[in-house]
C-alpha cells in the first residue's frame, strides 16, 4: 500500500477511535495503536475482516457491539450512501439492550450524527448554495477503486485496476461430454473394472466401480464495442479480456464498430501492453460509429460455425447506441441467440440507477438476449466472472424488462 494511503488510513482509524470514545466506549491510546497494527495484518479489501479487527481492538463490553456496528457504518461509508438517523435508531431498537441503554445510545447517535454533518458537510460558496458532501475516510482504498466507474478513472487508478485484474484466477463453467471416465459418483456402473477387482475379493461385499461423464470448459466468445461512445471503457475492458484469455484458452475475442475484427491471436502475447499495442495497430475503426446489426451478420456468416461449437457463451459488450439497420440487428441477434448456449449483453450504462433502455438498438436486441448485466466497474467484472463460473441450464432473464 502506498505510504500516503497508509498514513491516511491510520489517521482515519485514530479519528474513528475518538468517535467511539465520544459515544461512551472505553478507548485509549493503546487500543488505537492496536487497531492500527491490526489493520496492517489483514486483507483490507475485505470489509468484514476490517470490521471485526476494529471491533476486537475497540470493544470490551458486549453491550456496546450494536452501537459499534451502527457507528462503523456511519463513519466508514461513501458520501452518496449516508444512512439516516431513523435507520440507525431502527436497528438499535432491534438489539437486546435495556430501555435506559437504548435511550442513552439514541441520544448519543443523534448528537454524533449532527456533529459529523456540521464538521464534514460544508456548504459550497456557489450561487446555488448546494451542500458539499464531505469526504469521509473510507475503510479501504481498494474498495474505492472497485466501486468507481471506469469512465471516472485517472491514469494512476487505471494502472492500479490493471494490476488488480491481472491477479485474478477463476474457473469458468464446464459442460458435460458424452465420453466417460472413472468417477466416484454412481452415474454408470463400470462393469469391467467391477468384475476385475472382485475376482478375489478381500471383503464379504462387492465393491462397485463407477463411470462419470467427462467435463470440458465452455468456450467463451467476446464481442467488444470500440465506438466513440465506449472510449472510456475500451482500454480497461480489453485488458480484462486479455486476462480472461490467459485463464480460458477457449476464448475468442472480436472488436467491432463499423466492421468486425478478430483479435484472438494478439491476445496470445505474454505481455498485456504488447498485446494491446498490436490490437491498437490492427483495428481500423476505433472511436467511430456503431453498426451492430451488420457486425452480427458478418459474425454469423463467417465465424459462428468456427467458434460456437461446444456450447459456447457469447458476451456482447456495448452501450447499445446503434447507427445501422435495426431490423437487421433484430434478425441477426435472434440467429446468434439460437446458435450459442447463452447470449449475455454487458452494458456499462446499467451501472446508473436511473438508466432506461430507450435506444433502438437495445429495444431491438432485448427479446433475443438471455441476460443483461452491468460492466461499469471492477465489482461488476467480479460479479460477471462469478456468474460465468456458475453457468447452468439456459434460463432467460431480462433485467431491463
Amino acid at each position: 500500500m502506498p505510504t500516503y494511503i497508509q498514513s491516511r488510513l491510520h489517521d482515519a482509524i485514530t479519528v474513528f477511535g475518538r468517535f467511539l470514545r465520544q459515544a461512551g466506549c472505553q478507548i485509549g491510546t493503546g487500543e488505537i495503536m492496536s487497531a492500527i497494527e491490526a489493520s496492517s495484518k489483514i486483507n483490507l479489501s475485505n470489509r468484514e475482516d476490517f470490521r471485526h479487527a476494529l471491533k476486537t481492538c475497540f470493544i470490551t463490553n458486549h453491550k456496546m457491539i450494536p452501537l459499534f456496528d451502527q457507528l462503523f457504518n456511519l463513519y466508514w461509508r461513501n458520501p452518496d450512501k449516508i444512512e439516516r438517523v431513523s435507520d440507525i435508531l431502527r436497528k438499535l431498537n432491534e438489539s437486546r439492550l435495556s430501555k435506559a441503554e437504548l435511550s442513552s445510545m439514541k441520544d448519543q447517535v443523534k448528537e454524533l450524527y449532527n456533529k459529523q454533518l456540521e464538521n464534514f458537510n460544508e456548504k459550497e460558496g456557489d450561487e446555488d448554495g448546494e451542500e458539499k458532501q464531505f469526504d469521509v475516510f473510507l475503510y479501504s482504498p481498494q474498495e474505492i477503486l472497485r466501486e468507481k466507474r471506469f469512465d471516472a478513472y485517472t491514469n494512476e487508478e487505471y494502472d492500479e485496476a490493471k494490476e488488480f485484474i491481472s491477479r485474478w484466477m477463476w474457473k469458468f463453467g464446464e459442460r458435460k461430454l458424452r465420453r466417460l471416465q472413472k468417477g466416484r459418483k454412481p452415474y454408470r456402473l463400470d462393469i469391467r473394472n467391477t468384475i476385475r477387482n472382485n475376482i478375489f475379493p478381500a471383503q464379504d461385499f462387492i465393491a462397485l466401480d463407477w463411470k462419470d461423464r467427462k467435463t470440458k470448459q465452455r468456450p467463451l466468445v467476446v464481442l467488444t464495442d470500440i465506438s466513440g461512445s465506449m472510449d472510456h471503457y475500451t482500454r480497461i475492458l480489453l485488458h480484462f479480456i486479455f486476462t480472461v484469455h490467459s485463464i480460458n484458452k477457449y476464448l475468442e475475442a472480436f472488436t467491432f464498430g463499423t466492421r468486425l475484427t478478430r483479435i484472438t491471436h494478439y491476445l496470445r502475447k505474454k505481455d498485456a501492453n504488447d498485446a494491446l499495442e498490436f490490437v491498437n495497430e490492427s483495428v481500423q475503426d476505433w472511436s467511430g460509429g456503431t453498426k451492430i446489426g451488420e457486425t452480427l451478420e458478418t459474425f454469423n456468416r463467417m465465424w459462428a460455425r468456427r467458434v460456437l461449437n461446444g456450447g459456447a457463451v457469447v458476451l456482447i459488450i456495448s452501450d447499445g447506441w446503434d447507427t445501422g439497420n435495426i431490423d437487421l440487428l433484430s434478425k441477426e441477434a435472434d440467429r446468434l441467440h439460437r446458435s450459442c448456449h447463452r447470449l449475455i449483453w454487458l452494458n456499462p450504462n446499467l451501472g446508473y440507477e436511473d438508466f432506461q433502455p430507450l435506444s433502438q438498438g437495445l429495444l431491438a436486441i432485448q427479446p433475443h438476449v438471455d441476460e443483461f448485466l452491468p460492466i461499469h466497474n471492477l465489482n461488476s467484472l467480479t460479479d460477471l466472472l462469478n456468474h460465468l463460473s456458475n453457468l447452468g441450464k439456459r434460463n432467460t432473464f431480462k433485467a431491463l424488462a
